[in-house]
């Protein structure tokens, strides 16, 4: 069967070597550059499969994705993601929340993008409708709420992703059950049927006791999803439908998919586990940590679990572990519990991204774990960095603890309401007089990052523009008030010419990567404004770095409010040259040769745009000027043998 696939990418010449690659298998391309045009072709119902690029202009790819999957019409629509912003172990585990089993990460290689499409593929063709785990599991990740129907069987409501409750009325599977462990009679079972009521009957009536119904039913519930966990057929499952029964219960679907590994082996298939992973190497998730605690593991488990490291492959584990299908079920879990990724090379694993007291239902003890969560000057620089990207425009989440706790969604509207009119100081928790950039430092930090690559797609739409504009607040308080601290040190520095340690140099390195990494991401964003106020600020503190000085120049280029002035113009040449004077970089010869294209020096613009591309051949600006020049070229050919023929 020929798929007919919509590919959104706004990058022209991805999208074009995309196109002709799955043109070649014999598929149908539809092309989408824009969020807008991505949601006017799905909108048209013909499309069997998306690649879809998270970082699309107009309507972001992560808002798509939030509606395709509210959408009763294209919930099921398979989607693979494509992306060079939204990288990470967090994004990808983001992404299986909302039903994504492929996750690539830009560039990607022909071969990762073929096995993707072809796994794809054989599920559309092969017309075989989920079975009851992924089902699972998707409501589960996505925290829905619903009526799920197996079949002529009980049906059972759900709340944020965990059943509370099922309905018995008129279904004889819940009395049956009752029937054959003894709990009642076959008169009362009768009773039951004909008084047309839910489960509450059999305490009104006096058959059972509130607490022996309430036991019956969880374990009745249990029994009801273990045991059917391979069924694909007669399934269904209807969003915001279904309404809650006493006695109310709780089950936790990743216990119960555990409870069910031991008890229904079969339904898991762990030599075909084995045949397709065994050379892959497991790796901790971010998920690992937060659904760890869920369960009471076995101390096998326990030990195999601790020789997981991302470094050993799974036949590996196996091998050392002594046997084949107890520990490569448990790994089978772990990996559709998305507690594991499966990568194809050694790696490191994730650490947990919240406090963590204990690991197991036991306290941490001091292992590799626990040297995982210490963190350096330079986990700090890093860390730091990446939240300034995400404040700047990155979509992030991260699961609460529990039910019980308030949820992301009620904390983002409390904390726009209390930082909205708080002076910049305030926001932080500091004053005039008690202001240090350390301290600054470790409150940007903690505010930002409960904002984690997972958060941003658990959001409704209004609540979404309100987190962004909360991480906007951050980073403008951030990027003022640090101002401050990075003029007195750089004047330090140049009147006393002290050798400063890690609250001198080390701080104005940081401020200057973080303002240069801001600079950056507003330049992506096209607010050109914002990036040369954050450029400048790098520059600053670093005038003798290379690339600080070509991106300043080329957002006072690109600033609108700049071309009338030749003096800012001047200074960008100016810096461009200082640029290349202290490193050769590409990005400096690439900005200066579209600065001669715009003056129509096309000679001297491909010289420079040829000298970036010999130090980088993916340069992005060159390769754009010389696609612009060679294009130019084409039409005036062509308009040189139009007035010939003519």
């Amino acid at each position: 069967m020929t798929l007919r696939i919509l590919l959104a990418e706004d990058n022209e010449n991805l999208a074009q070597i995309l196109a002709r690659f799955i043109e070649s298998r014999g598929d149908t391309v539809v092309r989408a550059a824009t969020g807008t045009q991505t949601v006017r072709e799905l909108a048209k119902g013909d499309i069997d499969l998306l690649l879809l690029d998270l970082g699309l202009p107009e309507i972001s790819g992560v808002e798509i994705l939030q509606k395709i999957r509210k959408s009763s019409k294209l919930a099921s629509l398979p989607v693979i993601i494509i992306t060079g912003v939204y990288k990470g172990d967090k994004y990808a585990t983001a992404a299986l929340k909302l039903g994504v089993q492929h996750y690539l990460e830009k560039p990607f290689g022909r071969e990762t993008l073929e096995a993707a499409l072809n796994e794809t593929a054989k599920e559309i063709n092969s017309g075989q409708q989920p079975s009851l785990l992924n089902r699972l599991l998707l409501i589960y990740n996505a925290k829905k709420s619903g009526l799920l129907t197996i079949g002529n069987l009980s049906p059972i409501t759900f709340v944020k992703g965990e059943p509370s409750s099922f309905l018995a009325k008129g279904k004889k599977d819940f009395p049956e059950f009752l029937l054959a462990k003894g709990s009642i009679a076959i008169d009362d079972m009768q009773a039951f049927l004909e008084s047309g009521e839910e489960r509450i009957f059999f305490t009104e009536s006096g058959i059972l006791s509130f607490d022996e119904l309430a036991t019956e039913s969880q374990l009745y519930l249990t029994k009801l999803l273990t045991e059917n966990l391979s069924k694909s057929e007669g399934i269904t499952f209807e969003e915001n439908s279904g309404s809650e029964v006493h006695p109310l219960l709780h089950l936790s679907i990743p216990k119960a998919v555990y409870d069910a590994v031991k008890i229904f082996p079969e339904q898991f298939q762990a030599e075909n586990f084995i045949s397709k992973n065994s050379a892959l190497f497991p790796a901790r998730t971010c998920l690992f940590y937060r659904r760890a605690n869920l369960i009471a593991m076995r101390e096998t488990d326990i030990l195999t679990l601790e020789k997981i490291n991302g470094q050993r492959t799974v036949a590996e584990l196996l091998k050392e572990s002594g046997a084949t299908q107890e520990p490569a079920l448990f790994i089978n879990f772990l990996h559709l519990m998305g507690m594991i990724a499966l990568n194809k090379s050694p790696g490191d694993e994730a650490s947990p991204d919240f406090h963590l007291k204990t690991l197991f239902n036991r306290p941490i003890e001091e292992s590799r774990i626990m040297e995982d969560l210490v963190i350096d000057f330079t986990d700090i620089v890093e860390e730091v960095a990446d939240n300034v990207v995400s404040a700047m425009g990155s979509s992030g989440m991260a699961a609460p603890l529990s039910e019980q706790e308030i949820s992301f969604e009620q904390a983002v509207q409390r904390e726009f309401a209390l930082v909205k009119d708080k002076d910049y100081y305030a926001i932080f928790g500091m004053t005039p007089a008690k202001f240090s950039f350390n301290t600054l430092k470790e409150a940007y930090f903690a505010k930002t990052r409960e904002y984690s690559p997972e958060r941003f797609m658990e959001l409704s739409g209004s609540t979404s523009a309100k987190a962004q504009e909360i991480l906007s607040i951050y980073a403008d308080a951030y990027n003022t008030l640090s101002n401050v601290v990075a003029k007195e040190r750089y004047d330090e520095m140049l009147n006393d010419n002290m050798t400063m340690g890690i609250d001198g140099k080390q701080d104005g390195k940081l401020h200057a990567r973080i303002q240069f990494q801001s600079g950056k991401v507003f330049l992506d964003m096209g607010e050109y404004e914002n990036a040369e106020k954050a450029l400048q600020e790098a520059y600053t503190l670093e005038p003798d770095n290379s690339s600080h000085a070509a991106f300043l120049a080329w957002a006072i280029y690109n600033n609108s409010s700049n071309s009338k002035s030749r003096a800012a113009l001047d200074k960008a040449r100016s810096l461009l040259s200082k640029s290349l004077q202290i490193e050769k970089i590409p990005e400096a010869f690439a900005f200066r040769g579209w600065m001669l294209y715009d003056e129509g020096r096309d000679g001297l613009a491909e010289g420079e745009f040829a000298k970036a591309l010999r130090i980088n051949q993916k340069e992005p600006t060159a390769l754009k000027g010389m696609k612009l020049l060679n294009e130019k070229r084409e039409s005036e050919k062509k308009g040189v043998f139009r007035r010939l023929f003519n």
